[in-house]
């Protein structure tokens, strides 16, 4: 009997554990499936929402919708190829139908003709975008009025093209929850006969279904449970929703479900599935370990003498194997700690040495018996025991230490030791044991390393420099070679040769005064390259020069290309986008994005590129060593030709292989 009851707890005890752990294990999959399907509906909202900002900025608005608004509604007729265009998109994008309204709120056109009429709801949303000039994404609704059944409608402003935010109209989208969201929500990740997801959100102080259900397909916005119903705990109208709750659902079922908020909208979604499905293959382990548990008994009564015979037995075998094994592992340590490669102290708290290894004894010259009189601050020189006793009380703090220090051999010589100090306890008695290892060789190869890389800095300091002079040189050459012409573009080639050389020399000059010899802060050098290029065209009384720099290191292989880029584009705002007597300004900006992405911008404000230029083919020399030059670091050149001109260099600093 008795044995019987202890079988019967430990039987509710074990399906007591095992539920919470399956209850854990099916919540785990229902928040997977709820974070899979909140991510992926928050992304469809995102998506609709980037869909209705493209078409605000589309260049047909400005071009042929826009007219079309300003037209007086009662004499002007549809648009066939606006109407044709929108029901393309309405079509390309899966949208029920489109509708285009005007700044009254008045229809002009419709991708199908019932839906002339705008509807109360979408009237009220239109004047919300007139007022909030930004694309919305309505909630579920019926349009009743107009004959539509369950849908979302997605609203993009047109603006005017005259005063800036001026509102010309605005384009509807009804988007069909049936062709994405509804089957979507229907969808399990594995078959399952309980297992749903579902939207919901408050209504007043009940809860509105905005989805079917597996038992009622009918659900979207016709049901609707009132404050006290049956419902999911942490649903219940005026309470906080708990992610993970247990309880009874729509249907009156106990239930195992997971509520999570859909960002920036009143929805929930749902995942449940019934306790009992869950809970189906341990009922049925319980209902095997029952029928067990009588044969069990009944064999363990028989099995009961004859273990009481051999329980001693046992026990003296076992503990002769127990002490037959541990003088095997005494044995082996004493081996090992006598035999070691590295020399074993252990000391009492007084320091006080009371064991050696052989290794030892060779190392240091002493003999056991002068070592195991001599305590561990004597195996120091006098200007290395200053550090002991803060090492002692570290390794007493923390049971254990690495440590570097001097110690001193019998004959006086002084070797760097590489110590592991660890505490340990034998019989109650706490003692210090310390492996030392001599690292002479090591601190040696250290210091020839140290030695290499300083030798290497001085020579590549002296070639920084030593190139930086001969470009000064050369620039100098080109200087006095210029005087000797009169002809002014032959004096202007010479003089932008000059400064592309100097762009270049400015790369080693930084690389020459840093201490980092690998890389050049590029912000510092825009800075002096772009001063110095003003400053030698003498432009500083008309033309600003704005900087926006980030810091922003780059290795010589792209400084330089990146630095003949940025004279090049200065130089061609300079020449030719102020003609004389006009005023303006030049910004750059330098930022380094997300994954190393460098974006150096140079912007002005002047009398712009004409259109007829493109860059990637224009012959001029300072366009193609532009394009060459984007080419060597893998970027490419974007062009602005808004308010003046904005060259856009976007490239990925390379990363060159180690040369020997």
């Amino acid at each position: 009997m008795a044995l019987t009851l202890l079988l019967t707890a430990v039987g509710f005890l074990y399906y007591s554990q095992t539920s919470r752990e399956v209850k854990e294990t099916a919540a785990g999959i229902l928040e997977a499936v709820v974070d899979l399907k909140v991510t992926v509906i928050a992304d469809w909202r995102k998506e609709l929402l980037e869909d209705a900002s493209v078409l605000t900025a589309n260049p047909i608005n400005a071009l042929r919708i826009v007219p079309f608004l300003e037209q007086d509604p009662k004499v002007s007729k549809a648009d066939a190829e606006i109407q044709g265009w929108l029901g393309s998109v309405a079509a390309a994008k899966g949208f029920m139908s489109a509708v285009l309204f005007d700044a009254e709120g008045r229809p002009r056109l419709s991708t199908k003709s019932f839906e002339a009429a705008a509807g109360n709801l979408a009237r009220e949303n239109i004047n919300r975008i007139l007022s909030e000039k930004r694309p919305f994404l309505s909630d579920f609704h019926r349009a009743a009025d107009i004959g539509l059944g369950i849908h979302v409608d997605l609203y993009a402003p047109i603006f005017s093209k005259g005063a800036a935010g001026q509102i010309a109209g605005v384009f509807l989208f009804r988007v069909d929850p049936e062709e994405f969201l509804y089957p979507f929500l229907r969808s399990w990740p594995a078959p399952s006969r309980t297992a749903e997801s579902y939207l919901v959100r408050r209504d007043g102080e009940g809860v509105l279904f905005l989805s079917g259900l597996r038992r009622r397909p009918d659900a979207p916005l016709d049901y609707r449970l009132p404050a006290g119903s049956p419902i999911i705990p942490g649903l219940k109208p005026g309470e906080e929703n708990d992610r993970r709750v247990e309880g009874t659902d729509y249907r009156g079922v106990r239930v195992l479900a997971i509520a999570d908020p859909i960002p920036d909208t009143p929805w929930l979604l749902v995942a449940q599935e019934d306790l009992a499905v869950i809970l189906r293959p341990l009922l049925a382990r319980i209902s095997t370990f029952a029928s067990m548990v009588f044969v069990l008994c009944f064999g363990i009564g028989a099995l009961l003498l004859f273990w009481i015979k051999r329980r001693e037995a046992r026990h003296f075998k076992a503990r002769y194997e127990t002490e037959h094994e541990r003088l095997a592992l005494v044995r082996h340590f004493e081996y090992l700690h006598k035999y070691a490669n590295d020399v074993v102290f252990l000391t009492d708290r007084d320091h006080l040495l009371i064991e050696v290894n052989d290794r030892a004894l060779m190392v240091y010259g002493y003999s056991r018996e002068e070592f195991l009189g001599l305590h561990i601050p004597d195996l120091r020189p006098v200007d290395a025991r200053s550090d002991f006793a803060s090492q002692l009380q570290e390794a007493e703090n923390t049971g254990s230490l690495i440590y570097e220090t001097l110690h001193r051999k019998k004959s006086g010589d002084i070797f760097p030791v590489e110590v592991s100090l660890r505490i340990i306890d034998i019989g109650g008695a706490r003692f210090h044991q310390a492996i030392i290892r001599d690292i002479s060789e090591r601190k040696k190869s250290e210091q020839r390393i140290i030695d290499a890389l300083r030798e290497k800095e001085v020579l590549l300091r002296e070639i920084h420099h030593r190139v930086k002079n001969n470009m000064q040189v050369i620039s100098s050459l080109l200087r006095l070679q210029a005087a000797k012409f009169s002809d002014k573009e032959v004096r202007e080639a010479f003089q932008e040769s000059q400064e592309r050389i100097k762009s270049m020399a400015l790369v080693h000059e930084k690389l020459y005064g840093t201490k980092d010899l690998s890389t050049v802060d590029f912000s510092d050098y825009v800075k002096t390259l772009a001063s110095t290029v003003f400053d030698s065209h003498m432009v500083s009384n008309r033309i600003v020069l704005q900087l926006d720099l980030e810091k922003t290191f780059l290795d010589i292989n792209a400084a330089v290309p990146c630095g003949l880029i940025l004279n090049e584009l200065v130089l061609n705002a300079l020449k030719h986008a102020f003609p004389p007597g006009r005023t303006g300004k030049i910004q750059i900006e330098l930022r380094e994005k997300e994954e190393g992405m460098i974006r150096l911008t140079v912007r002005d404000d002047g009398i712009g590129l004409p259109a007829r230029i493109d860059p990637a083919t224009a012959d001029t020399l300072g366009f193609q060593i532009i394009s060459l030059l984007a080419k060597q670091l893998d970027g490419r050149i974007d062009i602005r030709r808004e308010a003046g001109t904005a060259m856009i260099l976007r490239f990925s600093p390379p990363r060159y292989a180690i040369r020997i």
